[in-house]
């Protein structure tokens, strides 16, 4: 029974190391994005990385993609972004977001940006499509 079961049996655990091994190298994912304001206010918002793992700040870079990335995303850069200010937060748990702000107030109803994330082991970049609500009545 162990030669039958040995092969099939050994494939599933080396797939399964592999996985588990890999998912650990990937290192960040940049997730969904938060808007914590409303149009007409200073933009504040916020994108998921998830934990840090072996990771420390000082090894995360969160910038707005470069020109050439976000031509190559399909996007066409534009002053409308240019005020738009990328931080990386790290709560004691070690899990990490980039706030995402402007230091006035936003007049338009969407933004549209392409975050670039990096780190010793890898890159990330995502384009982000903001609709901020009208202000509250």
């Amino acid at each position: 029974m162990v030669v039958l079961l040995g092969r099939p049996l050994l494939c599933r655990l080396l797939f399964l190391a592999l996985s588990l091994a890999a998912s650990s190298a990937m290192g960040l994912s940049v997730g969904e994005i938060t808007v914590h304001s409303r149009l007409g206010e200073p933009l504040h918002a916020s994108v998921a990385l998830g934990r840090l793992g072996g990771l420390s700040e000082a090894d995360v870079h969160v910038r707005r993609a470069s020109e050439e990335i976000q031509r190559a995303d399909g996007k066409d850069p534009d002053d409308a972004t240019r005020p738009l200010r990328f931080s990386l937060q790290v709560d004691r748990n070690g899990v990490a977001r980039v706030d995402v702000t402007t230091d006035r107030p936003v007049g338009e109803p969407y933004l549209d940006f392409v975050l670039e994330v990096r780190w010793p082991q890898g890159r990330s970049v995502r384009r982000f499509t903001v609709l901020l609500d009208p202000p509250a009545r």
